[in-house]
């Protein structure tokens, strides 16, 4: 299924999730004026040009202390991802709200509860062992001030497969009342390339 992340609020990608989209070509310019600067002793453009730079550098500071709903998702996919690697099923479950449900093609389609899903998660320990996983993509966006997405990707092998297996995840994480950034949905968007059918797992 081709669902894709909705795109984050700009601000937040500036100065959140991607500072380098708007640093990177501002320290180009920082550089090219200080550069011209120096050859043609323009003070000013050498003042300009390292007032950029303490702006990047500012920029980056701020982004690494401003953590975007997105970037929270993230931490909780991964804490996800490292839990069912070691089939930690207590930890698995700490990462999910408790009306969290897991749907199968698409976020919007019919899904399952997650009792349901802590029941089809205790092949982890069993059949469906994680043997090795490696994660190929870990997108993320911003939905709005309480709600982070993230696109997960993996390679996995399993005690039951033959070989590294393709999966694709679109997971909503959103800030709880006591604070907590918990999955509220996780949909199984690809198995292999196809979309996989309810009660896969």
């Amino acid at each position: 299924m081709n669902l894709e992340l909705p795109s984050s609020p700009l601000l937040v990608t500036l100065f959140a999730e991607s500072p380098w989209t708007i640093v990177f070509p501002m320290l180009a310019i920082a550089a090219a004026l200080a550069w011209w600067g120096a050859r043609t002793d323009r003070v000013r453009a050498i003042l300009a040009g390292v007032a950029m730079m303490f702006c990047a550098a500012a920029i980056l500071a701020l982004a690494a202390v401003q953590v975007s709903p997105g970037e929270h998702a993230q931490v909780t996919v991964r804490s996800l991802v490292a839990a069912a690697e070691s089939a930690d099923l207590p930890r698995l479950r700490a990462c999910f709200a408790p009306d969290a449900s897991m749907h199968y093609g698409g976020p919007d389609s019919p899904g399952d509860d997650l009792e349901r899903l802590m029941h089809a998660a205790e092949s982890l320990s069993g059949k469906h062992r994680i043997e090795s996983n490696t994660v190929t993509e870990l997108s993320i966006a911003t939905k709005d001030a309480n709600t982070g997405i993230v696109m997960l990707g993996c390679r996995t092998t399993t005690a039951s497969s033959y070989a590294a297996i393709p999966t694709r995840w679109w997971i909503e994480v959103r800030r709880q009342t006591n604070g907590e950034w918990l999955i509220e949905r996780l949909a199984w968007i690809e198995l292999l390339n196809q979309v996989p059918a309810r009660g896969t797992l």
